[in-house]
């Protein structure tokens, strides 16, 4: 493969370039991790309940456990008086069997008592109001003021799971609830594809390292801290390598070093340029798939396969995504064709991004000669979502893709009014 430059044709269509993209990724092999390690990961096991769960029936609230038949009259103007045959906690086994006229002081989660059939909560009892610890009083009698059925507070044994019930499928999303799931059954562990590790590259002879003294025509590098911190949101584990400057040497050896990784991220260098070097390195490597894509900003876009000794269960290539230089280009080809790839590798299935309805509130006039991304602003008001696509544009691109929460892919040579609905892509990067 290596020394083959397959760019393909001169620009491919965003939804062509994204299916070309998909079909050269694929999952990544599995690893066992720790609970608080692997939230965010997809599971490639089925998990079963090896018990029921709860064991045994158990408490609802705190409460009496009573025989229903010795308080189905029961009623604040008739109540039932029971005689307190003892206090049973979570954790302990009640050593005594109900018998007729009794009640056991129970408390949530608490195994039922044998003879008991139900429990009446402590508000529905002459208990006293609200108090810590035991009761102070120590009664002998409880009074019951509500009628209790067969069955009622109680929570029967494996009504969580039962043994041998599937608790969680494989190709679930570990979140908090899974890990509550997981954590009930004993585990400590769960089996998930592993987080692919992302090598970031930078080009450009222009770019400053932060930190660094900026001298004038230099500019800050900005786009591989943007691009690890997008890494890191969707679950990969970024890997920045620097700077590569605008030679080939430099590009080559920031490349290989990129290549024990799972795939590579560069940015900047993709254009027509004289020093724009990064497809003529890529094909040197391995090859180009796709150049350019019909859809901006960020149409000066790459994508490839870099080869590399595969050993053991190791790929023999890797992808890379040759990302467009200014900011608002890079991240716009991160969010519409790095992050489905990202959730591929991790095993997710739905990859396609969340859209919405909104009304547009502004409008563009200007018609675009290909499909364009606009970074805009989405806010819900009545029940329906507005879109403001320029409010940040006089203030420059950079506060504006920093004011957006949402991306709006406004239609080749499309004039956009007051008032048009358009489908935008919710941004879950910040909170606000």
């Amino acid at each position: 493969m290596r020394g083959a430059a397959r760019e393909g044709p001169v620009m491919t269509s965003y939804e062509d370039a994204l299916a070309e993209i998909l079909r050269n990724v694929a999952p990544l092999e599995a690893e066992e991790a720790p609970l608080l390690r692997c939230v965010g990961q997809v599971m490639v096991e089925d998990v079963r309940s090896a018990y029921d769960l709860p064991a045994l029936d158990t408490c609802g609230p705190d409460g009496y456990a009573v025989r229903s038949e010795d308080v189905c009259g029961a009623s604040p103007a008739a109540p039932v008086v029971l005689r307190i045959a003892g206090t049973v906690r979570a954790g302990r086994l009640p050593r005594h069997r109900l018998r007729p006229g009794e009640a056991v002081r129970v408390m949530t989660g608490s195994p039922v008592p044998q003879g008991a059939d139900c429990v009446v909560p402590f508000e529905s009892t002459d208990e006293p109001g609200d108090k810590n610890g035991p009761r102070a009083d120590d009664p002998s009698e409880v009074k019951i003021l509500r009628a209790g059925t067969p069955g009622a507070n109680i929570r029967r044994a494996g009504s969580n799971a039962a043994k041998g019930s599937l608790v969680l499928p494989r190709g679930t999303s570990v979140g908090p609830a899974q890990i509550s799931a997981l954590a009930a059954m004993g585990r400590s562990t769960v089996n998930v594809v592993r987080r692919p590790v992302v090598a970031i590259v930078s080009t450009g002879d222009e770019l400053t390292s932060l930190r660094s003294p900026l001298r004038p025509g230099r500019s800050y590098d900005c786009n591989s801290t943007a691009i690890a911190a997008l890494v890191s949101h969707y679950g990969g584990i970024p890997r920045v390598l620097g700077i590569a400057r605008d030679n080939e040497a430099s590009l080559m050896a920031k490349l290989r070093r990129g290549l024990s990784a799972d795939a590579v991220i560069t940015s900047g260098g993709v254009s027509k340029g004289d020093y724009d070097l990064v497809r003529l390195v890529v094909a040197k490597l391995g090859a180009v798939i796709l150049s350019r894509i019909g859809m901006g900003p960020g149409a000066s876009f790459a994508f490839g396969l870099l080869e590399r000794d595969a050993t053991g269960a190791a790929a023999a290539a890797i992808p890379i995504f040759a990302l467009s230089g200014p900011p608002v280009g890079c991240l716009t080809n991160f969010e519409t064709l790095v992050r489905p790839a990202l959730l591929k590798m991790l095993g997710f299935r739905q990859l396609s991004h969340p859209v919405a309805d909104a009304v547009v509130e502004d409008g563009i006039r200007e018609r675009k000669p290909m499909p364009f991304v606009k970074w805009a602003r989405v806010s819900g008001r009545r029940g329906q979502d507005h879109v403001v696509l320029n409010g940040g544009d006089g203030l420059g691109s950079l506060a504006a893709m920093a004011m957006a929460n949402c991306l709006t892919v406004i239609p080749e040579g499309t004039v956009v009014r007051r008032g048009d609905r358009l489908p935008v892509l919710p941004l879950d990067w910040t909170r606000d």
